[in-house]
């Protein structure tokens, strides 16, 4: 669907890489810039043979140019690789690529119909825009580690996230402005500047909770009453949605004379009373097994999921089924399965478009089939250490 466009990617870690890699399963060429020491995540294990998990999962059928740009030589190539590409993605603290003669006002002036997205922690602007951020400083400073501890009631201890909500939300809305900016540019020929600010991401995504505050005029904080963490049953955990489903759920547990309680008569009781509710249903819930409690909430159509494992969940038929973990041929080791993106199509396959590269891996391809530099030329590079030597 991508085929067309061709991609600098400057950033690393997680929020830009992520983006670039859904570009690239969607057929766009990415060309991954690195200094001459690599994406920091290359170096974190475990690994398949040189392929760090971390750095495979995000960076799949990219390009690697290993370049240094503290050399001018180094800058003045990546400018003349700029005007043969479509979008730049970066992800440095704001301003530094601008220090190094790579800002956007210098690659408009190279390729005038050039889509440059920036992310970062506060946005390119305002007053803590040169803050250093990671997911784990956003999701508190957003308010989502105090949603998350309030769940049930307001003295709970902020429980953080195993997972970098802060960047792939932020890498998820960097792809969809850059497809918008394409679109744009199809009709109008003119480039943009995207600020994606992984602050603003987790305040959209954490938009019931504030606006729940703004519409009570300051009453009411916590987190929906429908939002609960997962029952604990006789042999396991279960995630149990039936706070919209109280009559089904009432019917379930066997307590019928529930839906005749004052308590629970209207909307409103039971919005109030729902904590009485839970405490009965996590009694009842203590004394079935996670497969009798699926049959009866089979029977009486209550959504529901079991709490599973990542060894539950890589073997899961359904999983196998959408598609989820496709086998990517890592070289020197063999098929590896790598988490998909989430995207379905009739009209054709989207997923991993080859192997993460090697550091440097397509120096050659990139210098000599792109910018048509001699071999010549591109040995005289690697000499001079404005390119790394070799992949590795």
């Amino acid at each position: 669907m991508l085929e067309n466009i061709r991609v600098v990617d400057f950033s690393r870690v997680l929020s830009g890489p992520f983006c670039t890699r859904m570009l690239s399963d969607l057929g766009a060429e990415i060309i991954k810039v690195e200094t001459l020491n690599g994406d920091p995540m290359r170096k974190y294990p475990p690994f398949k043979g040189p392929y760090a998990y971390y750095f495979s999962q995000f960076n799949v059928g990219k390009k690697s140019l290993c370049v240094d740009l503290r050399h001018a030589t180094g800058v003045d190539l990546v400018k003349k690789l700029v005007a043969k590409c479509d979008v730049v993605l970066e992800n440095f603290r704001p301003g530094l690529l601008a220090e190094m003669g790579l800002g956007y006002p210098v690659l408009r002036e190279t390729n005038p119909a050039i889509i440059y997205c920036a992310i970062s922690g506060f946005g390119q602007e305002g007053p803590d825009a040169k803050r250093l951020a990671y997911t784990d400083i956003i999701q508190a400073y957003g308010g989502m580690d105090h949603a998350a501890a309030n769940m049930i009631d307001a003295t709970g201890d902020p429980p953080g996230f195993p997972f970098s909500f802060a960047d792939t939300y932020a890498s998820f809305n960097a792809a969809i402005a850059i497809l918008a900016a394409l679109y744009h540019r199809q009709f109008t020929g003119q480039g943009q500047a995207i600020d994606i600010s992984m602050l603003d991401c987790v305040l959209a995504a954490n938009d019931t909770t504030i606006q729940k505050y703004i519409f009570s005029d300051g009453r009411m904080e916590n987190p929906g009453w429908a939002f609960r963490p997962p029952i604990k049953m006789k042999d396991g955990h279960m995630a149990v949605s039936f706070a919209l489903a109280f009559e089904r759920m009432a019917k379930a547990i066997g307590r019928h004379e529930l839906l005749h309680d004052e308590l629970f008569e209207t909307i409103e009781a039971r919005m109030k009373n729902f904590d009485i509710f839970m405490e009965i249903v996590k009694e009842w819930a203590m004394g079935v097994t996670i497969e009798e409690a699926s049959k009866i909430f089979d029977l009486h159509d209550i959504p529901y999921a079991r709490v599973n494992r990542a060894e539950e969940i890589v073997n899961h038929p359904t999983i196998r089924h959408r598609n989820m973990l496709p086998p990517v041929h890592l070289p020197g080791v063999g098929d590896v399965p790598i988490v998909n993106t989430p995207f379905k199509f009739n009209g054709g396959a989207c997923g991993p478009q080859g192997p993460p590269p090697l550091l440097g891996e397509h120096n050659q391809t990139v210098l000599g089939e792109i910018l048509g530099l001699s071999a010549r030329e591109i040995e005289e590079l690697a000499r001079e250490g404005v390119i790394s030597a070799e992949a590795s």
